[in-house]
Formats: structure tokens, sequence, C-alpha cells
């Protein structure tokens, strides 16, 4: 009987200890919880953005053109802003085959944005630059600080399933993974510096 009242006693602890953790808002496991987890601030979080697609078939306008991580929006060919200072990369495709993401001050491009601003990219970076696997996990500002220092001109196809470097005019530096692509859009998640 002592046994079954210590083994009752213990287990009542370690209950009680566990509610008394989970009530003190640590901020993990908890999404309403709004209290910051200690050793990461608002500069220290990168800010992502899922599902953003981009459209292939130019003559279309059901997909984004153009993006702004500034804002977090989208824009289609219909609706780009007069002021196109805060977008910082547009869409472009020569064919299905060398697809590719390009700087909106780009002369090249076929939509043209009014106050564009200059955005480097690497297209097509080498797992060495950063590790496609490892992009699920990024979360700190700090990993992608000096991710590149200089732009390509390179081109990703149908096929591609990779990254996407990037340094905005702000000197931000980002990363986009390819998560689909077919022959009407495609589709990226977007993780870059605030």
């Amino acid at each position: 009987m002592k046994k079954l009242f210590i083994g009752a006693a213990m287990l009542a602890a370690v209950i009680t200890a566990c509610s008394k953790k989970d009530d003190t808002n640590t901020g993990s496991g908890n999404p309403d919880n709004n209290t910051p987890v200690p050793g990461v601030t608002k500069k220290d979080t990168l800010a992502v953005y899922k599902d953003i697609e981009f459209d292939i078939s130019p003559d279309k306008d059901k997909y984004g053109v153009a993006f702004s991580t500034k804002e977090g929006k989208v824009y289609l060919r219909k609706n780009l802003p007069a002021d196109g200072s805060k977008i910082d990369l547009v869409f472009a495709d020569v064919d299905p085959a060398m697809l590719f993401f390009s700087s909106p001050d780009n002369k090249n491009l076929t939509v043209k944005i009014t106050g564009a601003t200059t955005t480097l990219f690497r297209n097509y970076p080498s797992a060495n630059e950063l590790d496609p696997a490892k992009f699920d996990t990024l979360s700190h500002v700090a990993a992608l600080n000096n991710l590149f220092t200089a732009a390509d001109n390179g081109s990703f196809p149908m096929t591609y399933k990779g990254l996407v470097l990037f340094k905005n005019a702000a000197g931000k530096f980002g990363v986009m993974k390819v998560t689909a692509i077919n022959a009407e859009r495609v589709q990226v998640t977007i993780k870059t510096q605030l």
C-alpha cells in the first residue's frame, strides 16, 4: 500500500509540474502565445511568404509577375503600381527551359516597372552556397548574411526544385525555394531578412 501511495504521489507531482510549465507561456507549441522566445528578436527573424505563385504564360493574368518583400504582396500584370520602388523581384522566362527571376529594373523585361530598384539574383546556386535541404529550418537573419557576392545570369528548367538567392536594393538577403512548377505557374516559398 505504501508503494502505491508513493507512486501515486510521484505521478501527481509530475502532472502538476508539467501543467505549471505549460502555463509559463514559453512561446513554444502554443500558436496563441505572443510571449517572445528568449534570444529571438524581430530583427533576428526572417519574413516567410508561402505558396507565392508567378505566371509562366504571358497571355494570362491569373498569377503574379512581381513581388514586394517589404509589403508581402504579389502583383499581377494588370495591377502593377505606379511607383514600383517597393518591388524586389520579377519572374521572367524565355521559354519553359529557361525560367528565372530578375531585377525589376531589367530593361529586357516584358513588364515595365516605374521607379524600379536593383535586386541581385542567383537563379541556380550550387548546394555549397546554401543546401536546399536546410531551407525549411532557416529561421534566423544571420543564416542569410553575405549569402552571395555576385549575381549570375542563370536560369532553371521546369523540373527544378531548388533555391534562388537574392539581395534587394535595401541590402536585405533572401532565398526562395521552388516548390512546384507546371505549364502555367511557378510556386515558391520566400524567406527574407526584415
